[in-house]
C-alpha cells in the first residue's frame, strides 16, 4: 500500500470537485487495510468508495482511504458475502443471475458495497437492512474485526450506526440473506406500470432490468455530466403536519413511511414547485429532468454547489415549512 502526499480527489468524486487531501492510500484488499497506521484520529481519516455521495467544500486535512473497486462475492453458511470494495451494481447483477432476490430494487445505485450500511441505501420500496445480516468491520487501532447484526446496525431512513458512532471502523464486508423465494416488490407506481402488461409474476432480473431503465431515463451519467445522484432525502413528516400542508397545497405527494406512522414526501416535486428544476448558477446547479440532482456543469467548486444547496432548502422552508435534509455527506 503506498501513502501519496498532498493528492488531488477531483477524479475521485462523481461531482468532480477540484479538492486536495493531506494523505491518500487505495485499499485492495484485507492486507492492506492492517498496513494503515494504527495512531490516526478518527476525526483526521475518511474512508471513501466511489465517492458518489460526497460533497467536497474545501481540502481536506485528513488522510483519506479509498477502495479501490474490485468484485468478490463469496456464498459463505448460505449468505451472499461481499467485499466492500465490490460495485453495488455487480453484486445486483450476481445475485439476480443466480435467481437470488432481495436487492432487485436497490439496481444501479451507484458506489461501493461498503458504503452500502452507511447510508441504509434503499429504493423503489426497498431497503438494505432488509436483506442484511451483518457487517463485519476492522478496528484500525486495534487490527481486530468486528461483526455488527442488522439490529446492531440502528438502521433508519438513510441512516445507520455508522454515521454517528465514534469507532475507529472500517466496513470491509457484508452478510446479506438472498433468498430464490423472496417475494417480488413492484409496488412504487413506476415499476408496477412497467409489468402493467405481463401475465406473469416477473422474475428477480426483470425487476432489476426495469429499475435500471427508470434510472437510467432520470438521472444523469455522473462521467458525463458530474452529480452525486438524489442530493436530499424525502421528507419525513408527522401526520398531522403534512395533511395541513396538503390541505394548502393540493398536489403534495404523500407516501405512508414504511417504518413509523409518519408521511413521506417527494423531496424533488417541493425543489420543482420551487423552480429548482433546471436551475443553474454558472457552472452550479439542478438537473433539468429532474430537480433533486445537483449537477457541475463544468468547473464548479464545492462552494458554488454549497450555495445552490442552501438556497434550494430555504426556498423550500419558505414555502412550504418543510426542512431538507442532505442525502449527500458534506466536507
Amino acid at each position: 500500500m503506498k501513502i501519496l502526499e498532498n493528492h488531488n480527489l477531483k477524479k475521485y468524486n462523481t461531482l468532480a470537485v477540484d479538492c486536495r487531501c493531506d494523505q491518500f492510500a487505495e485499499i485492495k484488499s484485507l492486507a492492506d487495510l492492517e498496513a494503515l497506521p494504527k495512531d490516526i484520529k478518527i476525526t483526521e481519516m475518511l474512508i471513501m468508495g466511489c465517492g458518489s455521495n460526497i460533497l467536497f467544500t474545501e481540502d481536506l486535512h485528513r488522510f483519506v482511504v479509498r477502495f479501490k473497486p474490485r468484485k468478490h462475492i463469496t456464498v459463505v453458511d448460505g449468505l451472499v458475502v461481499a467485499w466492500a470494495g465490490t460495485p453495488w451494481n455487480d453484486l445486483v447483477n450476481w445475485a439476480v443471475d443466480k435467481n437470488l432476490g432481495g436487492i432487485e430494487n436497490l439496481a444501479l445505485i451507484p458506489g461501493l458495497v461498503g458504503a452500502a450500511p452507511f447510508q441504509n441505501i434503499g429504493a423503489y420500496g426497498t431497503e438494505l437492512q432488509d436483506s442484511l445480516v451483518w457487517v463485519e468491520v476492522y478496528n484500525w487501532h486495534t487490527g481486530m474485526y468486528h461483526r455488527l447484526s442488522n439490529e446492531e446496525c440502528m438502521f433508519s431512513y438513510r441512516h445507520s450506526i455508522f454515521k454517528y458512532h465514534d469507532q475507529p471502523w472500517i466496513i470491509s464486508r457484508i452478510g446479506l440473506d438472498l433468498r430464490a423465494d423472496s417475494p417480488i416488490n413492484i409496488s412504487y407506481t413506476p415499476l408496477q406500470e412497467k409489468f402493467i402488461n405481463s401475465k406473469t409474476q416477473p422474475t428477480f432480473k426483470q425487476v432489476a432490468q426495469a429499475v435500471t431503465e427508470i434510472r437510467q431515463s432520470k438521472l444523469p451519467d455522473p462521467y458525463e455530466l458530474p452529480n452525486a445522484g438524489s442530493f436530499f432525502k424525502n421528507p419525513v413528516i408527522e401526520s398531522q403536519i403534512a395533511k395541513r400542508i396538503q390541505r394548502r397545497f393540493k398536489d403534495l405527494p404523500l407516501f405512508k413511511n414504511k417504518h413509523s406512522d409518519e408521511e413521506k414526501t417527494s423531496a424533488a416535486w417541493l425543489l420543482e414547485q420551487c423552480g429548482f428544476k433546471g436551475h443553474r448558477e454558472g457552472d452550479a446547479g439542478f438537473y433539468d429532468e429532474h430537480a433533486l440532482i445537483l449537477v457541475n456543469h463544468g468547473d464548479a467548486s464545492g462552494q458554488d454547489l454549497l450555495r445552490m444547496t442552501k438556497m434550494a432548502k430555504r426556498a423550500v422552508k419558505i414555502k412550504f415549512g418543510i426542512e431538507l435534509e442532505e442525502e449527500v455527506r458534506v466536507l
